[in-house]
């Protein structure tokens, strides 16, 4: 009597980590709008009804990308939110989040890319970004309220420029070909932040 051996199943957790690989090696090669599930299952040992197991889209497959990112700009965000050495630890923490942005840059550039085509992307990636724009306004409230910044102005809408404008050109620096130096984009969003909360009136 002839017997069959099964297939052994895949680990939930280890096809999902697969899968997350293969879109990561893309998004490496490729811009995100080519993505397709195909083309991402096609660099995996799986078949294409595992991709919507643990995903429903190209574009929940983003969300789920930049999960972890999150968590690691958030922490790096600390090194200034948390600090006592206002410009210094500002440093520190610009210097944390581009090295982040160049290691994770195609990552990071599809998820805006993803946001601006579905509207439940869009949603979480703005209230995303809107957590660091919330996270800076306290931190310069707090800082204002014990007299590190002097300046008088307005907060909330001063944060959500700054934010908005280190995502954007960190985006743009290192999510094209070559990259900008890291030393210069560093600088340059120093000057902008001392200049902005930290300059003379």
């Amino acid at each position: 009597m002839t017997t069959h051996r099964r297939r052994p199943k895949h680990d939930p957790k280890e096809s999902e980590q697969e899968i997350l690989n293969a879109a990561k090696q893309f998004l490496n090669e490729r811009p995100f709008r080519e993505l397709t599930v195909d083309e991402v299952m096609r660099r995996t040992g799986l078949k294409r009804p595992a991709f919507y197991v643990h995903f429903r889209d190209k574009h929940d497959l983003a969300l789920r990308l930049v999960q972890a990112i999150g968590q690691e700009l958030f922490g790096i965000a600390d090194r200034w939110l948390e600090g006592d050495n206002p410009q210094e630890d500002l440093r520190r923490a610009l210097v944390g989040l581009v090295e982040v942005y160049m290691k994770h840059s195609h990552v990071l550039r599809a998820f805006a890319e993803a946001a601006s085509g579905d509207e439940r992307v869009n949603s979480i990636y703005r209230a995303f970004v809107q957590e660091f724009i919330s996270a800076a306004a306290q931190h310069i409230r707090e800082e204002q309220a014990t007299g590190q910044i002097q300046k008088d102005i307005d907060i909330d809408e001063t944060a959500r420029a700054l934010i908005w404008l280190e995502e954007r050109y960190l985006s743009d620096v290192f999510g094209r070909m070559p990259p900008a130096d890291p030393e210069v984009v560093i600088r340059v969003l120093q000057n902008i932040w001392i200049s902005t909360l930290y300059g003379s009136n």
